[in-house]
């Protein structure tokens, strides 16, 4: 089976598929990962063949003014919202076509039995399965895609749409016009009425869908329908190639087992402002720290023997190794603060991460979450005390530590995509002989 795998955004949004692309190839199939240019040296680490999808949207997302929108986008002013539309409504649809062409020339130059994709490019990529005539499988790390009257949490975030397109997501607002023409002059496709439902496939049958969550966290609704799938988080490979640097080495050894800070790709409009909070609270709540600076950059301002700022590690041979992680609720750092069996303090800066860092909570593995836009140095300080002390939260980490473990959710999705080419090829079979 040759799988085409496509997805875009942050480190967080790009590394699960990495890790199913890594799953794929162990099962014996060949497989490409279509992703953001600055994503390349991480396919090549693990060896997977990566195709290089252009990034300006992620660069886009680096820029201040980005950073200060995002942070506020629940509060927003008048003057707020005049440059969202400018950067979301005037930049993006200038920037995305050219994600599209390179999105179509990867198709077509490899081909593929199968194409996965994130939800980033739900309206895109079942065209492109149309035009190769394969099928298409949306994988996401989101449940909010698949309607469901149990789950009312997510509606507090998420508008579920009557109709395909109505969503209002940066990554798929382009406008209907462009993705007509993209698909008429590009594909070469005639106009088909719900051409970007990725619910369905070109012939009207249910496309599947891969949730890459664990059931811990979000279990599958009884009213989801057979054709979708709840695998468990897809992650990489333990790094066994990586050695941790001397200063990290020496401060792990140094003392107690030391908090994790970081907030990943989250971006904070003052990262030297939010390095001066985090350090005021590490030292409050009377805790060493492992500082992760990550896209934001955190900068501490005073570092001493108590903290210690790296730029980027593998969360899999740090977490197991400390008291607590503090981070921003996204799905990636908060997956694996659970497979490492570690409390949690989640400081969402949006409002996806605030339903994650909601849903931690209500499982007892985190204490309340606290809005980065509210984040006071005391707040954070006596959630860190919580996180570390409390036997309650320490008993539910570890029972759920211990079922997340289990999970293998990159090879129970690859298992699912295995059945997926196998009754395609079945069909064609009895269409042959039709």
């Amino acid at each position: 089976m040759k799988a085409l795998v496509y997805c875009h955004g942050s480190r967080g949004d790009v590394e699960p598929y990495l890790a199913l692309s890594v799953a794929l190839q162990q099962a014996g199939h060949s497989v490409v990962l279509a992703a953001p240019r600055l994503f390349s040296p991480s396919a090549e680490k693990y060896g997977v063949p990566f195709a290089a999808l252009n990034d300006e949207l992620v660069q886009l997302m680096t820029r201040p003014e980005f950073r200060d929108v995002m942070q506020r986008s629940d509060a927003l002013t008048e003057a707020d919202r005049e440059l969202k539309k400018k950067i979301f409504v005037e930049s993006f649809p200038r920037m995305y076509p050219a994600v599209l062409r390179d999105m179509w020339e990867v198709a077509a130059d490899g081909g593929a039995d199968i194409v996965v994709h994130s939800h980033n490019h739900r309206e895109a990529v079942p065209q492109i399965a149309e035009r190769l005539g394969v099928p298409h499988v949306l994988a996401t790390l989101y449940p909010n895609f698949v309607p469901s009257r149990e789950y009312t949490f997510f509606e507090r975030t998420y508008r579920i749409p009557e109709k395909p397109g109505q969503e209002e997501n940066v990554f798929t607002a382009l406008p209907a016009r462009a993705l007509a023409e993209w698909r008429s002059e590009i594909l070469g496709l005639p106009p088909r009425e719900n051409a970007q439902d990725f619910r369905y496939r070109a012939d009207g049958t249910p496309a599947r869908v891969l949730h890459g969550f664990s059931p811990q966290v979000v279990k599958p609704s009884a009213d989801w329908p057979e054709w979708v799938h709840t695998t468990g988080f897809w992650s990489l490979p333990p790094a066994v190639d990586w050695t941790p640097p001397e200063d990290l080495r020496r401060f792990l050894e140094a003392g107690e087992k030391p908090v994790f800070v970081g907030f990943g790709s989250s971006l904070a409009p003052d990262p030297r402002a939010t390095g001066r909070l985090v350090q005021e609270a590490v030292r409050r709540a009377g805790v060493r720290a492992v500082v992760v600076a990550g896209w934001g950059g955190i900068e501490i301002p005073e570092p001493g023997t108590d903290i210690l700022t790296v730029t980027e590690v593998p969360y899999d041979r740090l977490l197991p190794r400390v008291r607590a992680a503090v981070h921003a609720g996204g799905v990636g750092a908060h997956n694996a603060a659970l497979e490492a069996g570690v409390p949690q303090v989640s400081c969402p800066f949006h409002k996806e991460q605030l339903v994650w860092a909601g849903r931690l909570h209500e499982l007892g593995v985190a204490p309340a979450p606290l809005l980065q836009r509210d984040l006071t140095a005391d707040a954070l300080a006596e959630a860190i005390r919580v996180a570390v002390t409390d036997p309650g939260i320490a008993r539910t980490v570890a029972r759920v530590a211990a079922l997340v473990r289990e999970e293998d959710g990159a090879r129970n999705a690859v298992r699912v995509l295995e059945r997926v080419h196998h009754e395609q090829t079945g069909a064609r079979r009895v269409a042959h002989h039709a």
